[in-house]
């Protein structure tokens, strides 16, 4: 059975292919490449020059506040990118400050409502003991739910 990073890898790179190598190398490693950086920062587009593979630019999306920082680390990215291929592949990062939400997921904990909490919170409770005041309890019961 095959991982499901091979399967995405495979289908990912397909489509990558006419990129070169260069581009698809940095797409797959960057969490390698960007290191303390890779939870703020995704890789948006790389742009050579005609026929040539040297001296590129990328263009990085960044989380929004944390543009500053990142600017400062240009020389250190530069340098992780480039040990990488042995040669000055890219020389230029565009920053484009956005949203990137990443890892910012907000997650809810169900509420939990026992049935002894809320029958003493019911409005049928102003009626008098009969059928109907259970048949509205278990009603008003049903809706908080």
């Amino acid at each position: 059975m095959k991982s499901l990073l091979k399967i995405t890898e495979n289908i990912v790179e397909k489509n990558l292919i006419r990129l070169g190598s260069i581009q698809n190398h940095i797409f797959f490693n960057w969490a390698h490449i960007a290191g303390q950086y890779a939870d703020i920062t995704i890789p948006h587009k790389i742009k050579f020059s005609r026929k040539k593979n040297i001296d590129g630019q990328i263009t990085i999306k960044v989380q929004n506040g944390f543009g500053l920082e990142v600017q400062y680390a240009i020389p250190l990215l530069l340098d992780q990118i480039n040990a990488r291929f042995g040669f000055k592949a890219i020389s230029r990062i565009k920053i484009i400050q956005t949203d990137i939400q990443k890892n910012f997921e907000i997650k809810k904990e169900p509420s939990k409502v026992t049935v002894e909490n809320t029958i003493d919170n019911l409005e049928s409770n102003i009626l008098p003991e009969s059928e109907l005041k259970l048949a509205m309890q278990e009603f008003e019961i049903s809706r908080k739910k």
